[in-house]
């Protein structure tokens, strides 16, 4: 894992080395990390309410879903996304969580086991349709004490296994002067420890060019953009066509970066794949007299042409925003 981390500080604009001493290693989040760390609570918080809206309520204060006296709810403590840095220690290489997403369920005992093995699925299933990996996750044995058991979903990169969450379920007995008994479901995972997740999944993936490859709803960039021309007449009009087209995107909720474009065309493509953007604008000077472009797939790394007046609507259709 120590070989991958250096990699990512080394050639992606993601995490940088703050300091290290004996103990721990402090790793300075840049902002596309900032950017990818919001789309992961976002899509945990889409998926929680996605499997839990038709079946029972879900409370944002626990106190609040104890007095509602439902027979089966969930609650979860609002996060803030908000991080700068993330501290990993030495002896293990794993990061310290700060930031807990936690869901609680409480069910009744008797269906226990079958809410249980049902959203250890639902769980394995999220981390696989956030990264580039699918097969990367596994759920280790069941382990039982008491009245109580847990699983745990574990990451299995070439270097080892990283758990990347936890789901236990334990019995609480009779509530609420009830009768049915009832158990508390929870799955836990740290948003420090999904960050480093993808990110060394995007580096396990990484092509010859050594860029990370992100999925696409994870991307903390969707578009950017390049300029073919050698013309700096022309390479002014292109940058203001850039600059008012991704002001559209942005109009549109499309998480776009504009380059300062001091860079020739084939290096502005490198540093955008390293930034994880998952299609790149390539504008000339044809796209100044016909409106045509080519949008490069960081993924197949194949183009197509592409209208400037269609784009932004095109955009939200790739990027899942219509």
């Amino acid at each position: 894992m120590r070989i991958e981390l250096q990699k990512l500080t080394s050639i992606a604009k993601f995490l940088a080395i703050k300091h290290s001493i004996k103990t721990q290693t402090v790793l300075a989040l840049e902002k596309p990390s900032r950017i990818l760390l919001q789309n992961i609570y976002h899509s945990w918080l889409k998926t929680i309410h996605g499997k839990t809206v038709q079946h029972f309520p879900v409370y944002l204060d626990k106190d609040v879903a104890i007095k509602s006296q439902k027979l089966c709810y969930g609650f979860i403590k609002p996060q803030s996304a908000d991080i700068d840095e993330i501290i990993l220690h030495n002896d293990e290489f794993k990061p310290k969580n700060n930031v807990e997403l936690k869901l609680n369920l409480v069910v009744p005992t008797q269906d226990a086991m079958q809410y249980f093995i049902q959203w250890q699925r639902y769980r394995k299933y999220w981390w696989s349709s956030i990264t580039t990996t699918p097969s990367l996750f596994s759920i280790n044995d069941m382990k039982q004490e008491n009245e109580s058991a847990d699983v745990n979903i574990i990451a299995n990169f070439n270097w080892g296994p990283l758990v990347v969450e936890t789901i236990s379920i334990t019995s609480n007995g009779s509530e609420h002067n009830n009768t049915t008994e009832t158990s508390s479901l929870t799955c836990a995972m740290g948003l420090e420890t999904a960050l480093l997740t993808l990110l060394l999944d995007g580096i396990s993936n990484t092509t010859k060019e050594e860029y990370l490859k992100l999925h696409n709803k994870m991307a903390p960039y969707k578009i950017s953009f390049g300029l073919d021309s050698e013309d700096e007449k022309v390479l002014s009009t292109l940058k203001e066509l850039s600059q008012v087209i991704f002001h559209k995107l942005r109009a549109k909720e499309i998480s776009s970066w504009l380059p300062t474009f001091t860079l020739p065309l084939q290096l502005q493509i490198k540093e955008n794949l390293h930034m994880g953007v998952t299609y790149t604008a390539i504008l000339n000077e044809n796209t100044l007299s016909n409106g045509i472009f080519h949008l490069l797939n960081s993924n197949t790394m194949l183009k197509e042409q592409v209208h400037v007046a269609d784009f932004d609507t095109y955009a939200a259709i790739l990027c899942g925003k219509r």
